[in-house]
């Protein structure tokens, strides 16, 4: 029965999601809203918003990535968008990463339970990044875009891209992070923007690298 209220969710955002993906992320949820009724990890406790907003959000950061890259999930929380994303997507690489250690110790557990071949490191970014490389890394609702850049500043040969899944306010951050002088080597691109169901705003899929130099091969 539950199932199917996810499957109606899904058929009416009218995006795709594969057969064999219903029942893993079903049950995500299903442990997800267990776990959110003794840690605040998640607002969307219904397969209406999960459908709407998590699962929509991975769905469209999913098309900009290419088969087989490693992903690394920065501020993973309750594991939006990194578990989704490896339930939508097996043929990548997906690591998870929280300096809360009591998030990171549940989204562990979850993704066990789902027996996802799903790395989880309870660390900030930085350290995790002191030892491993990764061909992505991905966030949403982690910080602002001048907080993102601060954290990663002097990280970047450890990436090759940051994924941000930004809400409607991100041309403001984007303005604050110029004017702090924080996008200085960085080009930031917006890869596509979509609208949130049942609201008036957009959300948006950033896309940020280090500018090229002109000695650069």
């Amino acid at each position: 029965m539950q199932n199917s209220e996810l499957e109606a969710a899904i058929r009416e955002l009218d995006i795709s999601v594969p057969d064999a993906a219903i029942e893993p992320l079903a049950e995500y949820c299903r442990r997800l809203w267990a776990w959110n009724e003794q840690v605040n990890l998640t607002r969307h406790t219904t397969f209406q918003l999960f459908a709407r907003r998590d699962l929509l959000d991975t769905v469209r950061l999913a098309s900009h990535l290419p088969e087989g890259h490693e992903v690394l999930d920065v501020g993973t929380g309750g594991g939006v968008p990194g578990v989704v994303l490896a339930i939508l997507r097996p043929d990548l690489n997906v690591s998870l990463c929280d300096s809360t250690l009591k998030k990171a110790r549940i989204v562990q557990e979850i993704v066990q339970a789902l027996e996802l071949p799903v790395a989880v490191y309870h660390q900030n970014v930085q350290t995790v990044l002191e030892d491993l490389r990764f061909h992505a890394l991905i966030t949403r609702a982690t910080g602002s875009i001048s907080r993102l850049l601060q954290w990663l500043d002097g990280q970047w040969l450890q990436f090759d891209r940051l994924l941000a899944i930004k809400g409607p306010r991100w041309t403001e951050e984007r303005a604050e992070a110029r004017h702090r002088g924080l996008l200085r080597g960085i080009d930031l691109r917006c890869l596509e923007t979509y609208n949130m169901p049942g609201t008036q705003s957009d959300s948006a899929i950033l896309c940020m690298t280090p500018k090229r130099t002109a000695n650069a091969s």
